[in-house]
């Protein structure tokens, strides 16, 4: 049974997640359906550049965990939930999600990091790389500029309070850093690979999701694209907030509803999009989870070798 404080967080969240998506419904309806309609690609490449940037995250975490957990392929539907979870519920309950997954389905196995340092470094190299590219992406959209549609994108005492939020995160991570010895628990090296990799996740998945809108909407000025990238990140850097993409799609509405409405309609289907995919995901990763092994059986010297081999 939940603690009264988690329940309430946990209706919160859901309560902000329905204003978000009565907003965009209702901007959606102003903008007009007819519109939202047609912005919709009938290309399939688009659907298939949003699958894959999607699945980005899940596949990068797999490919880490497998590092010290014996997990089978299926187990890739354990980090489909938990970045719903992340993403849709309240921000870090995935991460508790697959810390409770892991205890329960690894047991007293020999592994190579122990469920609560594997959870925990994986979490806190991925802020620390997403900060990084988030103040990356921000310098190079600044540069390219965003054209008359996001030229206000960042004004505003909704940009404001993001700003702060996003200012918070930046303070986290640079006290993370200067302790990091006493903060982090695998080895130096393997952190470094941990960034390494996440660093790559997040270029890839914010690439093929800008090709995805430019695909989309190739009349569109390549630096309104690179602008709402850049805002994208920032948002989702933003740590406790269920439904992070949808609270993106519905500022991105508000900025471009008058001088885009095409962008502020592809903007406003995206974030319905983005719950509809949320909802078959964890469907989906349910139901692989429940008719599989997502831990397969090893030898325990053969953990135990693993294990000293990446402690050396």
């Amino acid at each position: 049974m939940l603690s009264p404080p988690a329940a309430i967080r946990k209706l919160l969240g859901m309560a902000l997640t329905a204003a978000i998506l009565a907003y965009l419904l209702h901007e959606m309806a102003e903008i007009g359906w007819r519109a939202v309609w047609q912005v919709l690609p009938t290309n399939p490449l688009f659907y298939l550049l949003v699958a894959l940037s999607y699945m980005a995250t899940p596949v990068t975490e797999y490919i880490i965990f497998r590092r010290w957990w014996p997990l089978t392929p299926r187990s890739l539907a354990v980090f489909s939930k938990k970045r719903v979870l992340n993403d849709a519920v309240f921000g870090y309950s995935g991460d508790a999600y697959l810390f409770m997954w892991a205890k329960r389905a690894l047991g007293d196995r020999v592994v190579g990091a122990t469920p609560l340092a594997a959870v925990k470094d994986v979490a806190i190299t991925s802020a620390l790389a997403g900060n990084v590219a988030t103040l990356l992406m921000l310098a190079l959209a600044l540069a390219l500029g965003g054209g008359p549609a996001v030229q206000d994108a960042f004004a505003g005492e909704t940009m404001r309070n993001v700003g702060f939020g996003f200012a918070f995160v930046i303070s986290v991570s640079l006290l993370i850093l200067l302790f990091s010895a006493k903060v982090l628990s695998l080895a130096p090296r393997e952190n470094m690979l941990l960034f390494l990799l996440h660093s790559v996740r997040l270029l890839a998945g914010s690439t093929l999701l800008l090709l995805a809108w430019i695909i989309a909407l190739p009349e569109v000025d390549v630096g309104t694209w690179f602008v709402l990238g850049a805002l994208r990140m920032v948002v989702t850097r933003l740590p406790f907030l269920p439904n992070k993409e949808l609270l993106f799609a519905a500022i991105g509405v508000s900025l471009t509803g008058d001088s885009a409405p095409q962008v502020a309609a592809l903007m406003a289907a995206a974030g319905a999009l983005h719950v509809a995919g949320h909802g078959i995901a964890y469907a989906l990763a349910t139901l692989v989870e429940r008719n599989g092994a997502t831990v397969r059986c090893v030898d325990e010297g053969e953990l135990a070798a693993a294990a000293a081999g990446r402690s050396g």
